[in-house]
């Protein structure tokens, strides 16, 4: 059995909802766990199940907050998938759907298949800058077509390379503004994280200091 879970994105400047993320979840050994393999369960359930979640939160929320899927390479490439989103994007009107990228694509996939997203008003952004996504010629590659990146704090602290996380941070501030990109920061754990969101100028904040990955119906 699966769900989307939701985390809320929040604008650093005023401390408000501004988004969801969903993220998906499967229930396993009476336990709500994330997913070993997301492409286990086909898009199309996906997508029915993002819709689910999507218009319950537009329901509660009528000032249109963005809504954050993750798909994968595999998944950004595959033409069943942009069928369905395009559907999504259809079947929900004023829909601000934008797709967090967890691997980069290649220059060629993005050449052939951008455009399709960009017609769409689908947004791209490129998610765990520095640790998944470090930076190399692929990422420079991806940067032009982005709308957006992520930097995730918590995976440096969990990797343990909290010593090189700042000045990972600096350098992508400075990347974010050199290609002129939203800048998400991810991992806010407490009051500290909020201010230095704040002094880094980011656009959204992420993170347990305002709630962990929850059903949407319990949030």
């Amino acid at each position: 059995m699966y769900r989307f879970f939701v985390q809320p994105q929040i604008n650093a400047v005023t401390q408000k909802l501004a988004g969801y993320e969903l993220l998906l979840r499967s229930y396993c050994h009476d336990y709500w766990v994330t997913p070993t393999d997301f492409t286990a369960l086909p898009i199309d359930q996906q997508v029915s199940l993002s819709y689910q979640e999507i218009t319950n939160i537009l329901k509660d929320h009528r000032d249109n907050p963005e809504i954050s899927l993750n798909l994968n390479r595999e998944q950004f490439t595959d033409q069943r998938t942009i069928g369905h989103l395009i559907h999504l994007k259809k079947s929900v009107p004023n829909l601000n759907l934008i797709v967090e990228l967890t691997e980069a694509p290649l220059l060629e996939e993005l050449h052939r298949y951008v455009a399709i997203y960009q017609a769409y008003d689908i947004k791209l952004s490129l998610d765990d800058v520095g640790t998944d996504n470090p930076w190399c010629q692929t990422t420079q590659d991806v940067l032009p077509f982005m709308d957006s990146i992520k930097f995730a704090m918590q995976n440096y602290r969990f990797q343990h390379r909290q010593k090189e996380m700042m000045t990972s941070l600096n350098f992508w501030r400075n990347i974010a503004d050199t290609y002129h990109l939203g800048f998400t920061l991810e991992g806010i754990e407490d009051k500290d994280d909020v201010a230095l969101a704040k002094r880094y100028n980011v656009g959204m904040t992420q993170g347990y200091y305002y709630s962990k990955p929850v059903p949407y119906a319990a949030g």
